[in-house]
């Protein structure tokens, strides 16, 4: 792809610049964009896109510390300098922003990383060596912020029979009453209800809740300890808030109609270890 430089040439404009002369500015922006990326790497986007209000960041933790103040329209993450660390960190700000849109970029051969983003919730996940107007064209469609109305909020979340987390409360809600919930409890209990079916580790989920993958593991453990003694019937033989035995942690969400009988993952997972053992 072009190298993107400060003074713009002389002669004709090749390469991005001209597929954004090309294609136009995106319509109906109604926020920032928000980059993680080698300020001075291949592309740009400041100077792609110089009439919108985009900030760069070259460091995952200035990146993070940017999504806890800023409200961006558009997350873009560029692999490298972009870890799987931060993928799991923008996925996990998309859920409570439902209204802005992330979207990777990374080389060609890394396909599995593009396929890990859209499976995380990214909006897309572009490869690098495609035609310069179809990177450009795709952000450009990326970075429309969608009208509200369009979409449906997810506010509440079936936890167990009669449970439910309140995304706008904050809170647990059991049997239409609210039960309060510490700041990372929500956190995590948000992040395993916005992904169910998938097993996550210890080191994963302190990576995307607590932002520091070198953290004490059974600080997970603790937590998840105290959720299900707000989720679960019997916390003792939890049914949804489960532990899959070598892999980490899980959220089965409740079923209609089972008449009490497991979930293939709750028969595969190994649901009496309490919180202190590995």
């Amino acid at each position: 792809m072009t190298q993107a430089h400060d003074d713009v040439p002389a002669g004709p404009v090749t390469g991005l610049a001209a597929a954004v002369l090309d294609i136009g500015r995106p319509a109906a922006v109604s926020a920032g964009w928000l980059v993680l990326a080698d300020p001075d790497g291949a592309i740009d986007l400041r100077r792609l896109f110089p009439d919108l209000d985009v900030r760069t960041e070259a460091t995952s933790t200035a990146f993070s510390e940017a999504l806890e103040t800023l409200d961006p329209g558009l997350i873009v993450l560029m692999a490298p300098p972009a870890g799987p660390a931060d993928l799991q960190r923008a996925a996990l700000w998309l859920t409570s922003h439902a209204d802005s849109r992330a979207v990777l970029l990374s080389p060609h051969q890394t396909v599995a990383v593009r396929l890990h983003a859209l499976e995380l919730g990214f909006h897309d996940a572009i490869d690098l060596s495609a035609d310069p107007m179809e990177v450009v064209g795709r952000l450009s469609i990326a970075g429309r912020r969608p009208p509200n109305v369009s979409r449906i909020p997810d506010d509440r979340i079936a936890l167990a029979q009669g449970v439910e987390l309140d995304r706008r409360a904050r809170a647990i809600r059991r049997d239409g009453r609210l039960a309060s919930l510490r700041p990372k409890e929500m956190d995590l209990l948000e992040f395993l209800a916005m992904h169910p079916g998938r097993a996550y580790t210890r080191e994963e989920l302190l990576q995307a809740v607590w932002h520091d993958a070198t953290a004490n593991e059974r600080t997970v453990d603790v937590y998840v300890f105290w959720l299900r003694s707000k989720i679960e019937r019997d916390p003792a033989n939890p049914r949804h808030l489960v532990t899959v035995r070598g892999s980490g942690y899980l959220f089965d969400p409740p079923k209609s109609g089972t008449g009490g009988v497991d979930s293939p993952a709750q028969r595969q997972a190994n649901v009496n270890e309490p919180p202190t053992q590995r």
